[in-house]
């Protein structure tokens, strides 16, 4: 036998304001990775689903995938604000094809998986879904049950069940291949940049060694930093050059951590040693980037034209409560750092703390301007979200802060918190600190008359510059939209002050669930941050 398996990347409600806004979606790392697996049991047949790169309705991505007439149906909740999407296809799929195994997973699926499996799904994978999406398919292929997969909540006749958890997967060289192939390259675009610009995901690393507390990747992928080896990732890097594509994305929530320098050092060299003409994007922490100036020189050379840093905030108290590890100084200086060597800087704040002040936001609107004269090239103002597994969610629904449990507001972008400052005036914060961020930005540079340094990122910019002008009447849009947005966060808020909408039950199983540690300790606690593998 052979297993038949359907992927889908779904969208929420209001879409990636990536695509929308700066043309730019990669390719689903994700699924190529689980594809990978499913596709070691010979004879097996994979597809891949993404709703938005294939423009799909939900009728049509249902349709779609019923084509195939798949044993297997896995669906990434890639984003919490994309459950009620995925929940909606999953019970259309179930109702045409009941024989069909409906999969979940993400950090979503890993923190809430009681509500997936009632919400229409057979199965939700917690963690790390490789080795456990290899396991279902063998299951299914053998027609054995799933009572002896590691590593997953299931239901049956007799109810809802979860199984023994699964250790990290300590060498990620053993990986299969993300099967590119899978994919029509055109779909995956960076439009801000140019028409002919296509961007494939790669990782080489997982895990977070650090805490900060409104994050939901260490409790996903664990705080054990893993990494390929050089070899592994320069014949990944190969085959994305191979499918056409001339950006790569690095997916590693932090491209270079403290211990990993020298590795990221003979990565680089390797690079521009062979030359492949790829350009990268990174993520990066301010304070390793302000404290490796020589490693960025090297990344530039290598290619790096972007890089993301998670600044989060301008006031040094509010720095302190996230836990993030940084300080203010730290950031002017990483942006600075990047800016000198070519690089386009993308810096992410946020607003929205539930113990911020009014003074703190007006300090991370005035540092943000800082960090425009330091070199930032855009901003990313989001809202303080507290996501499923995190410990801020679960303080939020022990303290009852959270005013609604509807997935489709965890965008990070719309309110779903109570606060110091209340959630409209979070919200008109955010919207004022992003459009005046670019306003500053634009104007300084018209009156100082300010030049690109480097020709590579010069071009760029002026790519962008286009772009956004073309884009310019759906920002317009957005900007005539938001009073009605507003209005939305207003009503739903002081509803929820007059009769609680959020079930006491609901509340209940996601305390049950949101805070469980979903990995096998088998290290007895050595080495317990960091597993470095080096090329032979």
């Amino acid at each position: 036998m052979a297993v038949r398996a359907v992927f889908i990347r779904p969208t929420n409600k209001t879409g990636s304001g990536y695509l929308t806004k700066w043309g730019f979606l990669p390719t689903p790392l994700g699924l190529l990775d689980l594809a990978g697996e499913v596709l070691r049991i010979p004879g097996s047949r994979v597809k891949i689903i993404d709703m938005e790169g294939d423009n799909l309705s939900i009728e049509e991505t249902v349709n779609a995938a019923l084509e195939m007439k798949p044993d297997i149906v896995g669906i990434t909740l890639h984003a919490t604000a994309a459950h009620v999407n995925a929940s909606i296809i999953a019970r259309k799929i179930k109702e045409r094809s009941p024989e069909t195994l409906l999969v979940a997973g993400g950090h979503h699926a890993t923190f809430l998986p009681k509500e997936i499996v009632r919400s229409g799904f057979d199965v939700s994978v917690l963690g790390e879904g490789d080795e456990t999406m290899y396991e279902i398919a063998e299951a299914v292929d053998q027609g054995t049950g799933l009572s002896g997969v590691r590593g997953i909540v299931y239901r049956d006749e007799e109810g809802i069940h979860r199984t023994r958890p699964r250790p990290l997967i300590r060498d990620l060289d053993t990986l299969p291949m993300p099967p590119l192939d899978l994919l029509e390259r055109e779909k995956y675009t960076f439009k801000v940049f140019g028409n002919d610009q296509y961007v494939a995901c790669l990782e080489t690393a997982r895990g977070c060694p650090y805490a900060c507390d409104f994050c939901s990747v260490t409790p996903t992928w664990g705080n054990k930093w893993r990494n390929k080896s050089n070899d592994r990732i320069m014949a990944e890097l190969r085959d994305a050059k191979a499918h056409g594509y001339n950006w790569v994305f690095f997916t590693d929530d932090i491209f270079v951590v403290f211990p990993n320098v020298r590795q990221r050092d003979e990565l680089f060299d390797r690079i521009i040693e062979e030359d492949l003409g790829l350009k990268y994007i990174v993520q990066m922490r301010a304070d390793v980037t302000a404290k490796n100036k020589p490693l960025i020189e090297k990344a530039a050379r290598a290619g790096v034209k972007v890089a993301f840093l998670g600044v989060e905030s301008g006031s040094e108290e509010v720095l302190k409560k996230m836990h993030k590890g940084e300080f203010t100084p730290q950031s002017v200086d990483a942006v600075n750092t990047l800016s000198r060597n070519g690089i386009v800087t993308l810096v992410g704040m946020m607003v929205g703390a539930p113990y911020e002040r009014l003074r703190d936001i007006i300090a991370s609107i005035r540092f943000s301007r800082k960090l425009a004269r330091a070199g930032a090239d855009a901003i990313q103002f989001s809202i303080y979200t507290p996501l499923p597994g995190t410990r801020v969610f679960d303080d939020a629904v022990r303290n009852n802060l959270l005013f609604t449990l509807d997935w489709d507001r965890y965008d990070i972008v719309t309110p779903v918190m109570k606060t110091r400052l209340g959630p409209v005036t979070v919200q008109i914060a955010q919207f004022y600190a992003t459009y005046s961020f670019y306003l500053y930005k634009y104007f300084r540079g018209k009156i100082k008359n300010i030049k690109e340094r480097d020709p590579e990122k010069e071009r760029l910019m002026k790519n962008s510059m286009d772009f956004i002008m073309k884009m310019m009447p759906s920002y317009l849009r957005d900007i005539a939209d938001f009073p009605r947005f507003l209005l939305q966060t207003y009503d739903l808020y002081w509803q929820s002050k007059r009769r609680p909408n959020i079930d006491p039950g609901h509340v209940e199983e996601v305390m049950e669930t949101s805070n469980k540690i979903v990995y096998e300790i088998t290290d007895g606690g050595k080495n317990p941050y960091f597993l470095i593998k080096e090329s032979k």
